[in-house]
């Protein structure tokens, strides 16, 4: 009879099986459930009909992962539902299974509790993420937690909202229910939902020895936070001299990302940082990004709205205001949590040339903190440096040094210059501190880096396709930038990405190039880190099948064609490599025309040799092609990069650690800090047109002194236009100053020579003549911006205008790789 037996093949190749969430299921099409029950080999009945449910429910019998209702915010009477619940009923206490937990806990009122608290749960039987119940003896409920995977560790979690009972006794314990339908019960129970109650709990009571509630403290330093285009820090200095920098997934780097998400029967709610990327990481072709990127440049126009579609299909509009405000308040909360204080005072580290503006807007937006910008970014950077000096006793004292910091972030690239002097008296070091704003592009940061690697993405990806030649390169050793734009606009024809041109066709057709766009540049994002990394990587693979750690997968249920006219997902296995040296050589135009446009005055006029070190900074930086492109001006030694750390983030965090320093410093009374910060040379010029059609400028772009420009008209006009061009002369922007000489008020020249002594004001006045009106431009630089000042003669009497103020900088000019354009 063994002969009809059935026998296992031992030598078959085991399929490893995935597991899939409800929620993730429902957001997939119907080809992509398909091919997940291809993939799992789930075998759909010939007699059952297949429709979008029929698939999900199947996946998720054989391959479903639960989903846990866990009690994380507060609900009025919700503990006293479930002790009624307890009191009432009989709870089945066993001790089949051992659960360890600490023995001590505190819970700080306001504030949740998560992994970086440590109250690490653990169990030989295994356990699952279920609620949990602080009770005493009789049954009474205190608070509820609930248990979480982290890094593949259970811990116990806490909602900050969650209400916690006076803790009056000494003998408390955890009640943790071993059966799932519990757990899931008490949630019920607790939000006052009608459900078939169990029949007996089941529940393993774990001792404590001890557990208080404390009120958190008040911190005497403030929360330092570094807001970059990108990725946010932040972190705090500490009563006892130490210094802390929050943390969020094991990362101390936290995506400047807002999410934008709605459950059934709620209203709209914001998510950020590593939730707001996973949001957008869960998105599908037929549905809207919901996810904002870049929020640091809101604060040039921060009245505006953004709009998204959530999947109920409605449109939202959100303002950037109060975006930013939710943005802050979620970092405040993070760090209340994880430093267990609360604060008073916030500094933010802001731009040099932008500090004023900074301080301005984040007082105006958290009038209840005392918002200040102490210092801005390059001094941050040069205090880390002096801090470092001054540990290792690497100065010279009374000795000034000069330094050079590039400072690379994700949207904007800053040259400061700055010197120092280090005097260590008999009570204290002095410091003499200075920062200088040399110059800039605010149109290129890491973003300008990724979005040459989408560019070479989707050429890949087209060629694999057969959509471009392969040989589309040939004629040169590498692919130039010319030919690489070249070859993405005719990509665009078959993996289109600029979905501002999709507005006016179908919805479906806008979302399916729009998550193109945003598909592909997280891609880039993916590549960039894994090439520039801290181990050496030459070569990475991109494919459509999961393999090897050293590959990207590519999601092509994420991604559509347009072959023949029409968008379809991707049908064929897609595979392909992409080498560093490629990936660099479209990089190194960009890279090195900065470095020229920065250096090559400095290094013709031979200021370079007067700094004692160049400093890198920012996460894009950390590339060597700028070391590489620094090394043409300077000798490599006085380049001071720290891209060798291992976890890569060292080039961010140099500027929150300086200002950590700094603060420290100050408030142990170690050091006498005089800081003084110049704004010098402006990357910008403004002009106007004379009625002859003739260009006059009226300010030169880097040009440190105080000129002011100057330009006629007639009376009977009301607007002026001026223009704002870069330091190469590119138009950027038009500025219409609209005016009406009715509101204008008399003045004269004695007034004029008392308010503008010494100035191009005072001396030009005298020569405007009858029926003429001088306007007056000139730099504010604190305030990075220029002030229009009209003045006309009337009747031979002065008339003067009020000052008008034009900000440099808005993203109505400024370059946006999320405007559906590229």
């Amino acid at each position: 009879m063994s002969g009809y037996t059935y026998k296992w093949n031992a030598n078959r190749e085991i399929t490893p099986t995935n597991s899939y969430k409800r929620n993730e299921l429902e957001k997939m099409t119907m080809f992509h459930l398909r091919e997940i029950c291809r993939k799992e080999r789930l075998v759909v009945s010939s007699v059952q009909r297949e429709d979008k449910e029929s698939l999900i429910r199947l996946i998720m019998r054989f391959r479903g992962q639960k989903e846990y209702r866990h009690i994380q915010t507060r609900c009025e009477n919700g503990l006293e539902r479930i002790e009624e619940y307890l009191q009432c009923h009989d709870v089945l206490l066993t001790d089949y299974m051992d659960i360890r937990v600490p023995g001590t806990m505190t819970l700080y009122s306001g504030t949740q509790i998560n992994e970086l608290d440590g109250y690490q749960i653990q169990s030989e039987q295994g356990i699952y993420e279920g609620n949990l119940l602080l009770i005493d003896e009789s049954f009474q409920v205190y608070t509820c937690f609930y248990i979480q995977m982290a890094e593949g560790k259970a811990y116990i979690f806490k909602g900050k909202d969650v209400a916690v009972r006076p803790l009056e006794k000494h003998q408390y314990f955890i009640l943790y229910l071993p059966k799932e339908r519990d757990s899931e019960f008490l949630y019920d129970c607790y939000y006052g939902n009608r459900t078939m109650a169990p029949g007996v709990l089941e529940g393993v009571r774990i001792p404590l020895l001890d557990i208080q509630e404390k009120e958190i403290a008040q911190a005497e330093l403030p929360l330092i936070i570094d807001l970059g285009s990108s990725n946010t820090t932040m972190g705090i200095c500490l009563p006892d001299g130490s210094m802390k920098t929050a943390m969020v997934k094991g990362s101390k780097i936290i995506p400047s990302l807002i999410g934008v998400c709605r459950q059934e029967g709620e209203e709209a709610s914001f998510v950020f940082g590593h939730d707001a990327k996973a949001l957008g990481e869960e998105n599908y072709r037929d549905e809207d990004i919901a996810v904002f990127y870049d929020i640091k440049r809101w604060i040039s126009d921060p009245n505006r709205f953004e709009g998204v579609t959530l999947t109920d299909g409605y449109k939202y509009q959100f303002s950037r205001r109060e975006m930013l405000r939710a943005y802050l308040e979620y970092l405040l909360d993070l760090a209340r949590q994880q430093f267990k204080c609360s604060f008073t005072s916030i500094q933010m580290l802001a731009p040099i040339r932008q500090k004023e503006k900074f301080q301005s807007f984040f007082k105006e937006l958290l009038p209840e903190y005392h918002v200040n910008c102490e210092l801005d970014e390059g001094m941050a950077v040069l205090f880390h440096s002096i801090d470092r000096m001054i540990a290792q006793k690497s100065y010279e004292g009374k000795r000034w040094y000069h330094a050079l910091i590039i400072d690379c972030g994700g949207g904007t690239t800053d040259l400061t210059s700055g010197r120092f002097c280090i005097d260590n008296n008999r009570v204290s070091y002095i410091v003499s501190l200075e920062t200088r704003y040399e110059n800039g592009d605010t149109n290129f940061g890491g973003n300008n880096l990724t979005y040459r690697i989408l560019q070479l993405l989707k050429i890949r990806i087209a060629q694999v396709l057969g959509c471009l030649p392969d040989d589309i390169f040939s004629g040169s050793e590498e692919p130039s930038v010319r030919k690489v734009d070249e070859a993405y606009r005719q990509a665009e024809a078959y993996i289109p990405t600029q979905f501002k041109s999709y507005e006016e066709k179908s919805r479906e057709q806008y979302f399916f190039v729009k998550n193109n766009y945003y598909y592909l540049f997280e891609l880039a994002e993916q590549v960039k880190k894994m090439f520039f990394q801290a181990d050496f990587c030459y070569e990475l693979k991109l494919s459509t099948e999961r393999k090897a750690a050293r590959e990207i997968y590519l999601d092509k249920w994420r991604l559509s064609v347009c072959p023949n006219g029409k968008f379809e997902n991707l049908k064929e296995p897609v595979e392909f490599s992409v080498y560093l040296n490629e990936v660099e050589e479209v990089l190194r135009p960009d890279i090195y025309g900065l470095m020229e446009r920065f250096l090559d005055q400095k290094f013709e006029q031979g200021q370079l040799q007067t700094y004692e070190m160049i400093k890198l900074t920012g996460q894009s930086c950390k590339s060597r092609l700028f070391t590489e492109a620094l090394k043409e001006y300077v000798p490599g030694k006085l380049i001071q990069s720290t891209k060798q750390e291992q976890d890569g983030t060292e080039l961010k965090m140099c500027c929150l650690k300086g200002a950590l320093s700094y603060f420290l410093n100050c408030k142990l009374g170690y050091m006498n800090v005089i800081r003084d910060y110049q704004v010098g040379s402006l990357p910008y010029e403004i002009c106007a047109l004379t009625h002859e059609n003739q260009e006059k400028i009226l300010i030169h772009s880097l040009d440190a002194e105080e000129h002011i420009g100057y330009i006629s008209r007639f009376r009977i006009g009301n607007q002026l236009d001026l223009y704002l061009n870069d330091d190469q002369g590119k138009r950027l922007k038009t500025y219409y100053y609209e005016y009406n000489t009715a509101t204008f008020e008399r003045t004269t020249q004695e007034e004029i020579n008392r308010t503008y002594r010494g100035t191009v004001i005072q001396e030009e006045t005298d020569t405007i003549v009858e029926g003429e009106m001088k306007f007056f431009v000139w730099v504010s630089r604190k305030r990075w911006g220029f002030v229009v000042l009209p003045v006309l003669r009337d009747g031979d009497l002065l008339y003067k205008g009020e000052e008008t103020f034009f900000d440099f900088e808005d993203d109505t000019w400024e370059l946006n790789f999320f405007d559906g354009k590229k």
